[in-house]
């Protein structure tokens, strides 16, 4: 099948050995090639000296048994993709244009036509699930293919399936076969045929602005493939069986890694969210009268309201959702941040307004924006950095 160029040699590579190993029968090959650790878009890390415990992703995957109330309270939704085709029995998850040739799962299903579920998150496709019968999952395995080993997998590790064209399914092999036959027959028919992606998927992945489409490789026969973006896009995915108390297969998710403990909304919004439901009445009304202080450069109303205790360094700003320190620097304001700082202003951020390993200090946010701040304001910064530590605790409100 005509790829799409990928972006990395290595991964090329790494690509190119895995589709080797299958090619040539190797199973026990690609298992060594796809452990991989967990990450999250902060970049988790494993603890490498405890083993791999099947339930650190239960929250996740039970999302998918909660009422459409429930899934709205914690910002996710449902949305069914239609009934795919499993004529065999045996279930591919792959990146269909990347490593269409990846084995099926070890555990097949009976013969049918399942239906297909998506689950969306901050407007991305979080959870796929194929659901093989009814019932709640008691507990969830690891979904293996063939010379994988779980017992090799640590803390914070998975096995999962590589994507380097932003794109996830669910397939039966028949389907898979089909999409090679429909790959060889547009090579044949189109001289300027590019790859499966811009000249047969991308129109038909057009109508959900490319998030998702149950396509049909050869309109003649009924094989289709279900098809859905991958999360926040490339990285490797794993997939789980949720099992009932007998170990009847009930569903098979593939998580995409944008829920956090089954929570859809970003993280940093119900971090700022619970510290302004935690202010009282009064506070919010102090915190606001500090940021009109702050912003008017009212130096004397901001000063009795930080010197009376009613406003602190961290206290955050509903009209923003940042903190005195973080909106000082973003309006450059050098003497209210000064007196931020008096008042025990840290050096390291709330986590809600970290970005990545880069920008976790207030010292780094300054010097990260794109218009210059004012030399007076640099010249507090460089003074704070001299005489703080990114462990020092602030004084009074803060966020969790």
């Amino acid at each position: 099948m005509t790829m799409p160029r990928l972006s990395e040699p290595s991964r090329r590579a790494l690509l190119g050995l895995a589709a080797a190993a299958v090619g040539a029968g190797l199973a026990a090959s690609l298992a060594k090639l796809f452990p991989w650790q967990r990450a999250g878009r902060d970049g988790d890390r494993p603890v490498a000296d405890k083993p791999y415990d099947a339930r650190e992703n239960d929250a996740n995957l039970s999302v998918t048994g909660l009422t459409e109330d429930e899934l709205r309270e914690r910002g996710i939704t449902r949305m069914t993709l239609g009934r795919l085709p499993l004529p065999s029995g045996a279930v591919i998850a792959a990146d269909p244009l990347v490593q269409p040739e990846r084995p099926a799962f070890t555990r097949t299903v009976p013969p049918g036509d399942y239906p297909v579920t998506l689950y969306r998150a901050q407007d991305r496709v979080a959870l796929a699930e194929l659901r093989i019968a009814d019932g709640t999952p008691e507990h969830w395995d690891l979904a293996l293919v063939p010379g994988q080993d779980i017992a090799t997998l640590k803390a914070g590790e998975i096995f999962g399936y590589p994507v380097d064209a932003g794109l996830g399914c669910f397939m039966d092999p028949v389907a898979r076969d089909a999409m090679q036959r429909r790959d060889a027959q547009e090579q044949k028919r189109n001289a300027r045929y590019s790859n499966y992606y811009d000249d047969v998927l991308a129109d038909e992945l057009k109508d959900s602005d490319l998030n998702w489409v149950m396509h049909r490789p050869l309109p003649e026969e009924p094989a289709q493939v279900a098809v859905f973006a991958s999360g926040w896009g490339d990285g490797v995915y794993a997939s789980y069986w949720g099992l009932d108390a007998g170990g009847r297969m009930l569903r098979l998710v593939t998580d995409f890694g944008v829920i956090e403990n089954g929570e859809g909304r970003d993280p940093r919004k119900v971090a700022v969210t619970a510290a302004l439901a935690a202010l009282s009445p009064a506070q919010r009304r102090d915190s606001a009268r500090g940021y009109e202080a702050l912003r008017c450069d009212d130096h004397a109303a901001f000063a009795a309201l930080l010197d009376a205790g009613r406003i602190a360094p961290e206290t955050p700003i509903e009209e923003t959702q940042g903190t005195f320190t973080f909106e000082a620097i973003r309006l450059d304001k050098p003497a209210a941040l000064e007196r931020l700082v008096r008042h025990g202003a840290p050096l390291l951020m709330p986590p809600y307004l970290q970005i990545g390993d880069e920008r976790k200090t207030y010292p780094a946010y300054a010097r990260d924006l794109t218009a210059s701040r004012s030399p007076q304001l640099l010249a507090v910064i460089e003074a704070w950095e001299r005489a703080g530590s990114i462990d020092t605790p602030s004084r009074g409100q803060t966020l969790p």
